[in-house]
């Protein structure tokens, strides 16, 4: 980048302004994923699908999502930071409102996908910016204040979504974005920095933007759908050997060029490769989090869907909690014993929910869950500020790209595998206990069978939540950036 690019920060009359783009921008993002699970089901009512079908609304924005999300630094690098958050951004609220204007289930997919584009610009630069514009003292508290509002968005997503259908349509599932769209809009305008354009980033690379994103598209696609086709299917097994190997020679390219799309360098910082591979162990442990928590209490214990996401609320306000205290002890130099002791809680309260029953105590299966998400918000921001905090300041957007990225697709492909694992445990615990022929659903019979097989699902976790401790012990001071 040019020496011009590498001076610009945030001066401190704008500083408040840039914080309010970073933090609503975080919570649009979040709201995009966490209201819509739950209306599903309006989804197949209203459009007349079936429950394959109506999965590609979630599908059809979380695969975008990884697809460009490598391509984020290199947008920006080209035109410039607050041009591609301020267009990414503006397409976000237009796509809102052509899903809220949906005549037919298709449209409401395509724009969701479009969505998903923007979304996967928007939320590696945001993190991006904040170890580009923002001066280092501040970079962890402006950071822990974004993943704060992030964990809002996520807690109460459903819980707004479910009294939202109760009262009105799902159109405005998607129109409440809009008014947060304007704010982030203005603020960005307002506050983040004109820079110059890298000229030397002077032709947009096809072949390597073809790649990584039909490479990525590819292995989440056939995790996704992988129940759907089968798991032996051809069509299965070509989208997995076809997208990973897209990415190893997108990954080959990238060392033989000089402006590389996603540099690869920076995994040279061992702080940040460190982190990089604690952040995706605890994306690993999170991504099922959802499915094995409706599993147990809808399919085991028979509650009602409205009753499960009063129950998940107390867990998503520990995570909130979890971040809150984690940004005011950040300050004080804790950061290592914070990813540690996070980790710890996070492993504590998963071990509790290794041995759950249909008579288990509902009060201690909720402290369970509390404080296992109080655990993993904790580890989370100190662990990012790490390996971001590691990463030289002109570097920073390749860094945050290749965090979000990683991430993303461990997430997609661990969520995948253990939903299967979870349907075959389901079926051999049913077969052990003496049934006989397959399960029949809403039975005692498969009811404690599904049970047994979320405990094994939670057993897996706890073994890679363990191997994320013993990693913790190897975590080292980074060494300083002198960029500032």
């Amino acid at each position: 980048m040019t020496e011009i690019a590498k001076k610009v920060q945030i001066d401190d009359d704008h500083a408040r302004i840039f914080l309010l783009a970073i933090l609503l921008s975080g919570v649009v993002t979040m709201l995009n994923t966490s209201t819509v699970t739950i209306s599903l089901p309006t989804y197949m009512s209203v459009f007349g699908v079936d429950i394959n079908t109506v999965q590609w609304v979630v599908i059809g924005y979380m695969l975008p999502l990884g697809m460009v999300m490598p391509l984020s630094e290199y947008l920006c690098e080209r035109y410039s930071y607050r041009k591609v958050f301020l267009t990414a951004m503006t397409a976000l609220g237009l796509c809102s409102l052509g899903c809220a204007l949906s005549v037919n289930f298709l449209m409401l997919v395509i724009f969701r996908f479009l969505k998903g584009i923007a979304g996967g610009i928007i939320i590696p630069s945001s993190m991006a910016m904040i170890y580009r514009y923002v001066p280092r003292k501040k970079q962890a508290e402006y950071l822990g204040t974004s993943m704060l509002f992030q964990s809002f968005g996520t807690a109460l997503g459903p819980t707004i979504s479910g009294l939202l259908l109760q009262v009105s349509s799902w159109h405005v599932l998607f129109l409440i974005n809009l008014p947060m769209v304007l704010i982030v809009l203005w603020a960005a305008r307002k506050s983040i920095p004109s820079e110059s354009i890298n000229m030397e980033v002077d032709k947009i690379d096809f072949w390597g933007c073809g790649q990584i994103s039909l490479g990525s598209g590819l292995v989440m696609l056939a995790f996704s759908m992988g129940d759907t086709w089968g798991w032996r299917s051809i069509t299965f097994w070509a989208c997995v050997i076809i997208g990973f190997m897209l990415i190893v020679i997108f990954v080959m390219r990238q060392f033989h060029t000089s402006h590389p799309l996603l540099n690869f360098g920076v995994l040279k910082y061992k702080a940040f490769s460190f982190a990089m591979l604690l952040q995706c162990v605890i994306a690993l442990t999170l991504g099922i989090n959802a499915i094995l928590s409706q599993f147990y209490f809808q399919t085991g214990l028979g509650l009602s869907p409205a009753a499960t996401g009063l129950l998940l609320l107390c867990p998503s306000i520990m995570m909130l909690i979890g971040n809150a205290t984690t940004n005011y002890l950040h300050r004080k130099g804790l950061m290592k014993s914070l990813i540690t002791i996070g980790i710890i809680c996070a492993l504590v309260g998963n071990l509790g929910l290794c041995n759950l029953s249909l008579t288990s105590n509902l009060v201690f299966v909720m402290c369970c869950f509390g404080l296992r998400f109080f655990g993993i918000s904790m580890a989370q921001m100190p662990l990012t500020n790490y390996g971001l905090s590691a990463v030289p300041r002109d570097l920073s957007g390749h860094a945050s790209s290749m965090f979000n990225w990683g991430r993303q697709l461990v997430q997609t492909v661990s969520t995948n595998i253990l939903t299967v694992l979870l349907s075959m445990n389901l079926t051999r615990y049913y077969l052990a206990a003496g049934n006989v022929g397959l399960p029949e659903e809403g039975t005692l019979g498969y009811r404690e069978a599904a049970v047994e097989a979320v405990n094994t699902d939670y057993i897996y976790i706890a073994i890679f939540l363990v191997i994320a401790l013993i990693c913790t012990f190897f975590i080292r001071p980074a060494q300083q950036r002198s960029d500032r």
